[in-house]
């Protein structure tokens, strides 16, 4: 079985403050969080307030942390994301239960978080949560895998810190309310954007001019269109969007 060590503790922070958004707020009323500031490593060990001193606030964590990592886990995520649209992306997550382990009722999370969230708006700095999606399933075990994808659209502010954009997807007991273990997680960041890169490979080449011409004349609705060549986001594929791509045409 794989353990926690080729994975990702799944830390938990929640800080009771004036910013809470709809997804932090259900996150820290499922914990039952009353201290500030709040940790859950992999959902099940809590660390409540601080230490005295700096020094001593990381061991306590580090330890919590250490402890996540040692236990084993049947459960494995593959995760990618992919751009479908105008500041639409689609983040999948193939998830399996290894031979050897047990059936798994689980609830997968996907969380679209923004690093650095700008300071100026409000004071979520790391790792802020910006949009979630779930779904409750049961993954049977055997190595059977189940793909589960959602969309997202990047609102303004994420766009403009695309580069600090990503994807947190977890998989968790399914509980009324925690504590409830967190069997695995990974993040994925989103790929690099260029303008008139339609297949998401980093440059602008050949293969991006084919889907756009592929998809040329067509509005949202239309058989044919495809939003990955919709640059400018008016929704059809048209001489702008050739214009934008043509721009950074060898890039």
């Amino acid at each position: 079985m794989e353990n926690h060590p080729n994975s990702i503790v799944a830390v938990q922070f929640h800080m009771n403050d004036a910013y809470d958004i709809p997804f932090s707020y259900t996150r820290g009323t499922f914990y039952g969080i009353v201290g500030v500031p709040t940790t859950w490593f992999d959902g099940v060990i809590e660390r409540v307030n601080i230490q005295p001193s700096e020094s001593q606030t990381y061991t306590w964590f580090e330890d919590a942390m250490n402890a996540r990592l040692g236990v084993p886990t049947d459960v494995t995520i593959d995760a990618a994301v992919e751009r479908v649209g105008f500041r639409q992306y689609r983040v999948a997550a193939t998830i399996a239960v290894e031979p050897g382990g047990v059936d798994k009722d689980m609830v997968v999370h996907f969380l679209q978080v923004l690093d650095h969230y700008p300071s100026s708006a409000d004071n979520r700095y790391r790792n802020a949560a910006r949009a979630h999606a779930e779904a409750a399933e049961t993954v049977p075990a055997g190595g059977a895998k189940l793909v589960y994808s959602d969309v997202f659209a990047l609102d303004d502010v994420d766009w403009q810190h695309h580069d600090q954009a990503r994807f947190v997807v977890w998989v968790q007991q399914p509980a009324a309310f925690g504590p409830a273990e967190v069997y695995q997680a990974t993040v994925v960041d989103l790929p690099p954007y260029v303008e008139g890169d339609a297949d998401g490979d980093g440059d602008v080449d050949l293969a991006d001019l084919a889907i756009l011409l592929g998809a040329y004349g067509t509005c949202q609705g239309d058989a044919g269109y495809d939003g990955r060549a919709d640059f400018n986001g008016d929704e059809c594929v048209d001489l702008v969007d050739l214009a934008l791509m043509l721009g950074n045409y060898g890039t």
